[in-house]
């Protein structure tokens, strides 16, 4: 997508890694910034809550470009409220500078002689009096500009358990049959405009009987997980494609086959379908997944060496005739894979305690 001059945003954006490397909470962290200062949200609304282990203060540095041509940094520091055991925002300082077409893409995020517009602790009385301590000023600079801000759609709530979305009245069959050839149709009836009460109807090819019920678990019983996850996930994507936004989602081949995950991925990439610019942020084991994408600079590797880290893939200078597979399975960039010697001591353990039950029933 492009912003100005020679800047452009990637519509598709991979974060890889092993396990335990802070993945998911990567992608919770950057939800819930996005959320605090875009959307209203107060810290205790957002996943930062769930974020803070000890009693460190936390800092974050936001950069937001404006449909006016404007670049604003955000500097917010999080910190544990002990009177109230509680979240609030400790420091807050926005600074505003003009996009030039001029600027380099070195200098797009230098802001050394851009302006403070705005301190939260030298904030008006008046202003500082209606501010709630876990709340961000930059709702402010949002309503003072009229500024239209992108719709977040959080699909990690999905990662571990199959939950069921669909704004769509009845699921279009193409989805159905891409997921289940077996289904002929699920319809989702709304008993009130408020949609408070719904119902279900499902019903199989080459079956007489309807599947009826007002709790979707019972008509999950009845479907595969990874077609009730490939239902909401698809749901959340053809609203985020229609309406443009940011999808974030959590272990994107979770409970599917690789050929539908991709699938999902390849609509962010075709401008035939992705007309409005939305963006998918996702998290992944599957390494072959970034063969596919068109650019280094759209993957991120998640590390957890002394700390955890991203590492984007365009930085690591590897050569461009070796596949990335290849790279993040042989461990080149160190953390990528288990390392070779853990992986013999579990396989000498294993042995150990194989012929150590072999002697006993023995």
């Amino acid at each position: 997508m492009h912003l100005f001059g020679s800047n452009y945003t990637n519509n598709v954006t991979a974060i890889v890694g092993k396990n335990a490397t802070g993945k998911t909470m990567i992608l919770k962290l950057t939800i819930g910034i996005l959320s605090l200062i875009l959307n209203d949200k107060s810290i205790s609304e957002t996943w930062l809550k769930n974020a803070f282990f000890d009693e460190s203060d936390v800092a974050f540095t936001t950069y937001l470009y404006s449909e006016d041509g404007f670049i604003y940094k955000d500097e917010l520091v999080i910190a544990n409220n002990n009177e109230t055991n509680g979240l609030i925002i400790k420091e807050e300082k926005i600074y505003r500078k003009k996009a030039l077409t001029s600027d380099s893409k070195k200098r797009l995020l230098d802001f050394s002689k851009s302006k403070l517009i705005m301190d939260r602790n030298n904030l008006k009385p008046d202003v500082a009096a209606i501010l709630a301590p876990d709340d961000s000023i930059f709702r402010t600079i949002i309503k003072m500009n009229n500024y239209l801000v992108p719709q977040i759609t959080d699909n990690t709530v999905f990662t571990n358990i199959n939950l069921f979305i669909s704004n769509l009245g009845d699921v279009p069959s193409e989805i159905l049959h891409y997921l289940d050839p077996s289904i002929e149709y699920l319809r989702i009836e709304r008993a009130d405009t408020k949609g408070r009460q719904t119902f279900y109807r499902l019903k199989f090819k080459n079956d007489d009987k309807e599947i009826t019920d007002q709790n979707f678990a019972t008509i999950e019983y009845y479907l595969s997980s990874g077609t009730a996850k490939g239902i909401s996930l698809y749901t959340q994507i053809l609203s985020v494609l229609k309406n443009g936004g940011i999808i974030f989602v959590d272990e994107i081949e979770n409970h599917f086959n690789h050929a539908i995950a991709r699938t999902f991925i390849n609509y962010f990439k075709d401008p035939s379908i992705n007309l409005n610019n939305a963006k998918l942020v996702f998290t992944s084991h599957y390494s072959e997944f970034l063969d596919d994408l068109d650019r280094n600079d759209q993957i991120y590797i998640a590390r957890r060496l002394d700390k955890i880290s991203l590492t984007r893939y365009s930085s690591t200078k590897m050569r461009t005739d070796i596949m990335r597979s290849d790279v993040f399975m042989s461990d080149s960039i160190h953390g990528t894979a288990p390392e070779y010697s853990a992986y013999l001591a579990l396989k000498k353990a294993t042995i150990k305690k194989i012929s150590d039950s072999n002697k006993r029933e023995g």
